[in-house]
């Protein structure tokens, strides 16, 4: 497209197109490093264009983010909906949160890096009140499950769903380093690896005790 296109013109995909341009470029580049200009040439659109649908980088970091999450709180709906209860509805949100590390992978490690960047400060309050949308979708399901009598009333659920998701992240970052360990059960395969976070967590790791031994 030239520089004096009309950006009224663009199709309705050129949006999404714009997120999937700055989302590679952000995570090639951070956001310090990023422009405008070359976010617009990876889109194959002009800058107008990206000016017509956001009105600053700033405004569409977020949008890259937000969108991002966004498709993690559907996989999680669904997910929790045909999985509503017990072991099972938790091994399939951690197995859904996997893939959607693994589906947005350029976005999660976008993410994952610039949220331990200083230049980032004044945007972190936001970026992390979209990512708390879905950690408060898990802790609300984990206080349900344990309103009804599923976990264990003693338990912190803010705490499990840390544990839920930092292991996932983890796991994302570091599958091939992991892949290294001797003997392990789930080389390569995160549906293993999320499968037995969610055994150790549900089930704990003291053998069972007999009523009324807690030593």
């Amino acid at each position: 497209m030239s520089a004096s296109e009309n950006p009224a013109s663009v199709p309705a995909s050129g949006r999404d197109r714009l997120l999937e341009a700055a989302a590679a470029e952000f995570a090639e580049s951070g956001y310090a490093g990023s422009s405008i200009a070359v976010i617009a040439a990876r889109a194959c659109v002009s800058k107008s264009t990206v000016f017509h649908h956001f009105a600053s980088k700033e405004e569409l970091y977020i949008a890259v983010i937000g969108n991002a999450v966004d498709d993690f709180g559907q996989r999680i709906d669904q997910a929790l909906t045909e999985e509503p209860t017990g072991q099972s509805a938790l091994k399939r949100f951690q197995l859904e949160h996997l893939k959607h590390l693994e589906n947005h992978r350029q976005v999660a490690r976008l993410i994952l890096r610039e949220l331990q960047d200083p230049a980032l400060e004044g945007r972190k309050p936001l970026i992390m009140e979209l990512l708390s949308r879905n950690f408060a979708r898990l802790v609300r399901h984990l206080e349900q499950q344990q309103g009804g009598g599923r976990l264990r009333a003693d338990i912190d659920c803010q705490v499990a769903a840390l544990i839920m998701f930092a292991a996932n992240a983890f796991y994302f970052q570091h599958a091939d380093d992991l892949a290294q360990l001797p003997e392990q059960g789930f080389r390569g395969d995160g549906r293993a690896f999320s499968s037995a976070v969610i055994d150790i967590l549900y089930n704990g790791l003291a053998p069972n005790a007999p009523d009324g031994d807690n030593a």
